[in-house]
């Protein structure tokens, strides 16, 4: 472990001042992955600009009947850690950032989050 370091001591996050500074979110999740108990994994990392600088990887709490709304659910799970990063970031840079974006890959997860119906 110790060789490792000393290895590595110049490694580090390198923040690029032409790249865009905004807080993007990347996320997944696998349906019924768990043999067990079936439930889905959701996973999800976030960059500011050019680098990512936090991620996760959480079992979901309920069962989803669908692969949409178990994207659905890793996609609330990711705007939740927004809302955290997004005030930690403000706090580091004292100003807001842009809004930040959250990219799925479920076209049946962007129709339920832009149907009203589901937002009673």
């Amino acid at each position: 472990m110790l060789r490792y370091l000393q290895d590595t001591i110049g490694y580090g996050l390198r923040y690029s001042t032409d790249s865009d500074m905004q807080l993007i979110s990347y996320t997944d999740s696998d349906w019924a992955g768990s043999m067990k108990d079936r439930k889905s994994t959701s996973e999800c990392c976030f960059s500011l600009g050019s680098v990512v600088i936090s991620w996760f990887s959480k079992k979901q709490s309920s069962v989803a009947s669908s692969s949409a709304e178990a994207k659905y659910i890793a996609a609330c799970m990711a705007a939740r850690e927004v809302v955290w990063l997004g005030k930690l970031l403000v706090g580091l840079f004292g100003h807001m950032l842009e809004p930040t974006v959250i990219r799925y890959d479920n076209q049946s997860c962007v129709q339920m989050s832009v149907n009203l119906v589901h937002h009673d």
